[in-house]
């Protein structure tokens, strides 16, 4: 039953919903030497080359997760019909754990084993993470697209976005160097809060992304919220090609605070973008339901 606690906590179901993405079997990506290109010309390759779809279903996700206090493995289904709805089915050992439902509007969580049930929009997950988190960030991951955690509607934040090469790799910054250095200074704290109101953010998050130069595929990326000295990066590996495109059939995460140290380890396979029919979640009618602050 121990065993079982981490997949009652909220923390556990924040880590799912960033833990999607699919597979086939692994392959190495071709060596390409990275030339220097315009940020705007970054961004339109890596968007030219994600992965599109309208329907994804992955059929087997298996989870090594890991925290200061706990270990499981379990395993996900996730059914994606795109812009419309993501669905997780999570299970351990073939017994039903929970089931979430993302809409653009809307996420639902039922948890089978304390038989509650959760509903809201994306607030507790934004607000958890300080990062605006919504149905398109979760998309993109998805997509193996760029995206950025101020989740602008018009990207008008990609302007503050510095591009570089880094052990060959491309890479998309938030902030440029020199202005991190001097927001970073222990003296700099109002220059901080002054930049975080223009902005509208709560907090100061410096958000990198690798891509690797061959196909522009997406290989690590970086949050470094230094205001709250939380951190999670993501990295993918083992890409095949599906549908023409460059895709991860591995994932690590690390999610480093002060009170936490979790690290998701997922390996995927059983790939269809076959029409999806069903994106079924019931609640029982004698399920309790939650509120999480």
């Amino acid at each position: 039953m121990k065993a079982l606690k981490i997949l009652r906590f909220p923390l556990f179901f924040i880590v799912v919903v960033w833990a999607v993405t699919s597979c086939k079997a692994p392959a190495e990506l071709p060596k390409v030497i990275a030339k220097p290109i315009s940020t705007n010309r970054l961004l339109k390759k890596v968007e030219e080359n994600s992965f599109n779809y309208e329907y994804l279903t992955i059929k087997n996700i298996r989870c090594n997760f890991s925290s200061s206090d706990s270990k499981t493995t379990f395993k996900i289904n996730l059914k994606s019909k795109q812009d419309d709805q993501i669905l997780v089915s999570i299970s351990k050992l073939n017994i039903p754990v929970g089931r979430v439902l993302l809409t653009p509007d809307s996420v639902k969580y039922v948890n089978y084993i304390d038989r509650q049930f959760f509903v809201d929009d994306y607030t507790f997950l934004s607000s958890f993470l300080h990062i605006d988190v919504d149905f398109g960030t979760i998309q993109s991951i998805i997509s193996n697209n760029a995206f950025s955690y101020r989740n602008d509607p018009k990207n008008r934040d990609y302007r503050t976005f510095k591009s570089y090469i880094e052990s060959n790799m491309y890479v998309l910054q938030s902030e440029k160097e020199r202005k991190i250095d001097k927001l970073d200074e222990k003296n700099n704290i109002d220059k901080i809060e002054r930049r975080l109101k223009r902005l509208d953010d709560q907090a100061f998050i410096i958000q990198r992304m690798f891509f690797e130069p061959a196909g522009f595929a997406l290989t690590k990326l970086e949050l470094d919220d230094k205001t709250n000295r939380r951190n999670m990066s993501m990295t993918f590996s083992e890409f095949v090609q599906v549908v023409g495109k460059d895709y991860p059939s591995s994932m690590n995460m690390n999610f480093i605070s002060p009170e936490e140290n979790i690290n998701m380890r997922i390996k995927l396979s059983g790939f269809s973008t076959e029409e999806v029919s069903s994106f079924q979640l019931k609640i029982p009618e004698k399920y309790e339901q939650i509120h999480v602050k």
